[in-house]
């Protein structure tokens, strides 16, 4: 069996998404593997005007606020983490950073910030399942604090 070394955890700062982070974050305690951490502003919803940067600031203040937030919970698993700041398709740009680190597994929370409710999974997380060639690991809301490894 292959030893995971390298995890992504994909964030967008949702509670679940913060479950999954603590996953993460304790099974790379638990592995010695390296952690990033990686958050995406989706563009396609952003309309084409000629100053949208007056909307992506915003976007990218949560961003860097969201990594502040990250570094400081990892520092309660003794972890560095890598954050990583992507712009575009959520599922293009998370299956596309888990190709170039290379990453063992993927790890993301069953239902993001989305507004559709009674879902069991998100349509992200269900894209990301189908389409990366990457081990995917989904945690739910009703899932422990942190992953059961021992």
């Amino acid at each position: 069996m292959k030893m995971i070394k390298k995890i992504l955890m994909a964030h967008d700062s949702s509670e679940v998404s913060w479950k999954a982070f603590e996953w993460a974050a304790d099974m790379a305690k638990k592995y010695n593997a390296e952690l990033t951490v990686v958050h995406v502003i989706d563009t396609r919803v952003i309309p084409p005007i000629e100053h949208k940067d007056v909307i992506l600031k915003p976007l990218k203040e949560r961003a860097e606020k969201l990594e502040k937030e990250v570094k400081e919970k990892a520092k309660e698993f003794d972890l560095d983490v890598d954050f990583v700041v992507r712009e575009g398709s959520p599922v293009d740009e998370i299956t596309k950073t888990a190709m170039e680190k290379d990453v063992d597994l993927v790890v993301l929370g069953s239902r993001g910030l989305g507004n559709v409710s009674g879902y069991l999974l998100g349509s992200v997380s269900t894209k990301i399942v189908i389409t990366c060639r990457k081990s995917v690991l989904i945690v739910k809301p009703e899932a422990p604090a942190a992953s059961p490894l021992k």
